[in-house]
């Protein structure tokens, strides 16, 4: 009787932490406003700005926001089983919910529409690269600079590469040699369109760049970067209303 009750025990504390685990997860995804894919249960969702974002975690819903104008909007219907799917840092958790009803917030101008859906019971993490990695091809390639976290000694200087919502790369002469999850500073200085970022980050990977004397380094952020994430939606949105028009 005793090691029934043990193994009793050992499952709910088992499925208590993948409940927390999902909830922390979801909590990120709401923080970042990271980008989401719906489909049927048995098609593939992959995030995309056009299906929409992760709104707010509620204790018995997450809110999705209402697919934007295009292919991927259209209305979800309560008692509808979806496949979701959640960008992340590297690739995007995937699981199913169902709809519980709409959901809408703010007044006027700022009103916002969306849907209420179930916490996923569980998310399986899918690696991926990032699916909201922005090439960068503003007319001058914005400035970076990185260095030590303590002391602010310089480690290189050069251009942004790219940029998501998880972290950016620069091509960069370095000054210091650093290491893969060694924690560095960057300031990036971009145009008006996007918010300047100063923080802290880890460092994921450094190659050899084609341009001689320099490397390619690929660096996660540690803290979210709300803003900037609002601001690759937003830039690759146009950038399909572009095309659409076209």
């Amino acid at each position: 009787m005793r090691l029934w009750f043990q193994r009793v025990a050992s499952f709910l504390r088992s499925d208590d932490a993948d409940v927390a685990s999902v909830r922390a997860i979801l909590r990120t995804a709401a923080l970042r406003s990271a980008s989401i894919g719906v489909g049927t249960l048995d098609g593939v969702a992959l995030p995309s700005p056009l299906s929409g974002h992760v709104e707010e975690l509620e204790d018995a819903a997450l809110v999705i926001s209402r697919p934007h104008d295009g292919p991927a909007r259209r209305e979800l219907v309560a008692g509808e089983s979806l496949h979701l799917s959640i960008a992340a840092d590297s690739g995007f958790h995937h699981g199913d919910v169902e709809v519980l009803g709409r959901w809408t917030a703010g007044e006027g101008a700022m009103k916002r529409y969306g849907y209420r859906v179930t916490i996923p019971k569980a998310l399986v993490h899918e690696e991926r690269r990032s699916l909201h990695r922005v090439p960068v091809a503003f007319d001058l390639a914005p400035r970076a600079r990185l260095c030590r976290p303590t002391s602010l000694a310089e480690l290189g200087e050069g251009t942004v590469v790219d940029v998501s919502e998880g972290g950016l790369c620069l091509r960069v002469a370095l000054t210091g040699l650093v290491r893969p999850e060694e924690h560095v500073v960057v300031r990036a200085d971009f145009p008006a369109f996007f918010p300047m970022i100063h923080t802290e980050v880890a460092i994921a990977h450094v190659m050899p760049a084609r341009k001689p004397g320099h490397s390619d380094i690929g660096l996660r952020f540690i803290e979210p970067q709300v803003e900037l994430g609002r601001a690759i939606r937003q830039l690759e949105l146009r950038r399909v209303n572009r095309a659409g028009a076209a």
